[in-house]
């Protein structure tokens, strides 16, 4: 198979979401100015002209801009800004005239579309991607068959790249009936590349790519969003394993404690308090991440319905079937539903973990509780005790106070009115122990006996049943 080639031509289709940086300072302008600055001095973003609340589906920012280079063979092309629903979008062509200037060249020519590698964007987070396209005419009498010119396409693919880690084949089909070949494969998506190599053989190729232009560039633009939707996806299917593994970690250590059938001291109840706002906090945490993961799949949803319908619109345009757009019929048949099974699977999976918090939480909850109904009880029944040792003590002093009170009363009684009767039936009788007292001295002694005996018998009387 000859190297050579016809009229190539590269084409760059970028995205991106336009967020907080609206008008001319979204990133976008400056790499359409970086790249054109590599062949002409003309400046994109200082004249682009931007929509004020504007509800239409695709606004120009600017006239299409004419490129013409001197050089030889010649080379021509456009660049035209865009801004399509929420996001900006910048289309750029540069290659060889279809005038027979440029005919039978060799495939080497494609590096001087991208010098200094140029046109591979690196942006930053709400950078949606980017399609490289590469045309060119085979010569007259070249085989039609895909198997023979995939080294042509894997030439100019590696022509355009410059060896700088090129995407890998992944299919080819023919669209609007010549070859075209794609490389970049979604199984490294972190690294995901799009590259599509057309190769031209029919007149009507090119009438129906220029005829469906807009439509192409609305396709690629929702394609590029559902990449990057899975990419994103990916960075929240890491942050939700490694979320899930502390989760299956914690689990353990809080069934390890839970095994020991221990009564908690107060430093190990704390310890489960703290242990439960951590696990509310990764709770909250887990629960958005999921939410990204099914806005990500929604967004996919969304852009791929959008991407069938688009296809719809051009075999509407051009009155063909489906099945003659099979390279870009594939993305939105197994492509894209299989990112979405995949990230149907994260959740499936990764919705475990907010059972096993909310168990986890439940637990603790439990443990808690017990604990504390357990300590409340224990408090109580001491504050009981302490509260009967109180009373206990309250009554036998007010029945000490009432035996005090009692035998003084009687002990001043019998000191008042009967020692001196007591006394002299003593001397009547004449006890002689008794006798040889003084009457003052037996007063006092049978006074403090009546009290002493009053005394005790209404202490016996008041004292406090429990003590």
């Amino acid at each position: 198979m000859s190297d050579k080639i016809s009229a190539p031509n590269v084409y760059l289709y970028a995205f991106q979401l336009y967020n907080d940086s609206q008008g001319s300072n979204n990133p976008l302008w400056k790499h359409c100015d970086n790249i054109l600055a590599n062949f002409t001095d003309k400046q994109l973003t200082s004249n682009l002209v931007f929509p004020q609340n504007s509800h239409s589906y695709r606004e120009d920012l600017l006239q299409t801009v004419a490129l013409r280079f001197n050089s030889n063979p010649p080379v021509e092309g456009f660049a035209q800004p865009l801004q399509i629903q929420d996001s900006y979008a910048f289309c750029l062509n540069i290659g060889c005239p279809e005038d027979g200037t440029a005919d039978n060249i060799d495939v080497d020519l494609i590096q001087q579309f991208n010098p200094n590698q140029a046109l591979l964007i690196s942006g930053d987070d709400n950078f949606l991607g980017q399609t490289l396209l590469i045309t060119a005419w085979l010569p007259e009498n070249s085989p039609n068959n895909l198997d023979s010119l995939k080294p042509l396409a894997d030439k100019c693919r590696d022509a355009l790249f410059q060896g700088d880690s090129p995407p890998v084949f992944y299919r080819a089909s023919k669209l609007f009936g010549s070859p075209i070949f794609e490389y970049g494969s979604i199984s490294d998506i972190a690294n995901y590349r799009h590259l599509l190599v057309w190769l031209l053989s029919d007149k009507q190729t090119d009438k129906d790519f220029n005829t469906c232009q807009e439509e192409i560039l609305d396709l690629l633009f929702h394609r590029n969003k559902i990449i990057k939707a899975f990419q994103d996806s990916r960075q929240i299917y890491r942050e939700l394993d490694r979320e899930y593994r502390i989760i299956e970690k914690n689990m353990e250590i809080l069934q390890a404690q839970f095994s020991r059938g221990t009564v908690l001291t107060s430093a190990q109840l704390q310890e489960f308090q703290e242990q439960l706002k951590q696990l509310f906090s990764k709770a909250v945490t887990y629960t958005r991440l999921l939410r990204k993961l099914e806005d990500y799949d929604n967004t996919i949803a969304l852009n791929l319905n959008n991407y069938t319908d688009i296809l719809s619109k051009i075999c509407d345009i051009l009155g063909i079937d489906k099945e003659e757009l099979s390279i870009l019929n594939n993305f939105s048949r197994k492509t894209a539903p299989y990112m979405r099974s995949q990230i149907a699977g994260d959740l499936g999976y990764f919705r475990h973990g907010t059972s096993l918090i909310e168990q986890a939480i439940a637990s603790i909850r439990g443990i808690v509780e017990i604990e504390q109904a357990r300590s409340d009880r224990t408090n109580q029944i001491a504050l009981r005790n302490s509260e009967i040792a109180e009373k206990n003590r309250e009554d036998r002093l007010e029945s000490t106070v009432q035996a005090i009170g009692v035998g003084l009363a009687a002990g001043g009684i019998a000191a008042s009115s009967g020692t001196d009767k007591v006394f002299q039936t003593v001397q009547n009788h004449q006890i002689p122990i008794l006798m040889q007292w003084h009457p003052f001295l037996f007063s006092f002694a049978l006074s403090f006996a009546i009290a002493l005996f009053a005394a005790g018998i209404t202490w016996w009387r008041t004292k406090p049943k429990n003590s």
